[in-house]
This record gives C-alpha cells, sequence and structure tokens, in this order.
C-alpha cells in the first residue's frame, strides 16, 4: 500500500499535501477520510480511515484492558484520534496540538508503512535513521530471525 519517504512543508495554516501518489487511492477506497494520532513524542500515526476501524477495535478490544500502562495506551493512542478529510487540493489539516506534542516544524517526513503512514519532524527523522544505519547487521539478523 504505502512505502517511501517523502519530504514535505508544513504550510503556516498546519496543512499537510499528501502526495500524489496516493491521493488516488485515499480518495477512492477511503472516501477522502484519514485518521492522525499519536503513539509516541517521536512522530504521529497516519490512518486511512478504513485501517483505522480495525486498528481502533482492536485497541479498544485488548484483553489486558485493565492494566494501567494498557488504559494508558489506550488513552493516548484513541484520546488523540482525530479524523480529517482531505481537501480537493489533496491537504490534510493537522490540529495544533498534535503538531505540538511530537514537535513538528516546518520541514516535515512523511514516511510509508503499509497500511499507515509515520508523520516525523525532518531532524527527528534524520536522528532516527542515522539509528537504524547504525546497527550492526547482526543486530538486524537477530530481530529478524523470527519473521
Amino acid at each position: 500500500m504505502f512505502s517511501g519517504v517523502t519530504h514535505l512543508n508544513l504550510d503556516p495554516k498546519n496543512r499537510i499535501a499528501i502526495p500524489a501518489r496516493y491521493r488516488e487511492m485515499l480518495h477512492i477506497e477511503h472516501a477522502n477520510h484519514i485518521t492522525i494520532t499519536l503513539e509516541s513524542p517521536q512522530c504521529l500515526l497516519i490512518y486511512p480511515e478504513k485501517t483505522w476501524l480495525m486498528i481502533r477495535e482492536k485497541i479498544q478490544n485488548l484483553t489486558t484492558a485493565a492494566h494501567p500502562l494498557v488504559k494508558s495506551y489506550q488513552r493516548l493512542v484513541l484520546g488523540y484520534a482525530e479524523t480529517v478529510e482531505m481537501d480537493k487540493a489533496g491537504r490534510i489539516l493537522l490540529s495544533a496540538s498534535l503538531k505540538k506534542l511530537v514537535q513538528l516544524d516546518k520541514d516535515i517526513v512523511l514516511v510509508g508503512l503499509g497500511n499507515r503512514f509515520e508523520l516525523w519532524d525532518q531532524t527527528k527523522w534524520n536522528e532516527e535513521t542515522q539509528k537504524a544505519l547504525a546497527m550492526s547487521q547482526n543486530e538486524i539478523a537477530g530481530l529478524l530471525s523470527g519473521v
């Protein structure tokens, strides 16, 4: 579905232009509806609406929901979820609160991860990329051995 790293700009009105290669699919399969949420202080998660509905259901129905960490996770991911509509120009509006929570600046990076995107501040993305590049081949092989 979604792949690739795209460098974008957040405009003064907190809008992001979704790359053209994704717009048609988001329009046809998801009626231009996209859900943006928070999972960590590093980046935002962006899901097509139909995918988000399945993810939301799984998070709501976690069997360990009574555990305080699970409740915190549910509050974070579900509580900050915002569904937005892509406009005719292919832009989505990012709320000021989500922008502030992950400290997004003007220069941002959209990363396609199969069924979702991550939205990073460019400086944080560059740091994350350098960490990944510094991983040893043995570490990677060990992590992927069960795949």
